[in-house]
């Protein structure tokens, strides 16, 4: 997988829906992609930052 804002590529790990608050307060969900490189220390992006390394 690519993180196209940062170019980062590695292994999809997980997608998971996670509930956020923003600052004014109110909550809702977010869809967050872990990506594992080759390094082993995963980062998160909004799932639709992703695609396929082609």
């Amino acid at each position: 997988m690519i993180d196209i804002p940062s170019k980062g590529t590695g292994l999809l790990m997980a997608v998971v829906c996670e509930q956020v608050c923003t600052y004014g307060g109110q909550e809702h969900w977010v869809r967050l992609a872990y990506i594992r490189p080759a390094s082993g220390i995963e980062w998160s992006t909004a799932l639709g930052n992703i695609s396929l390394l082609t």
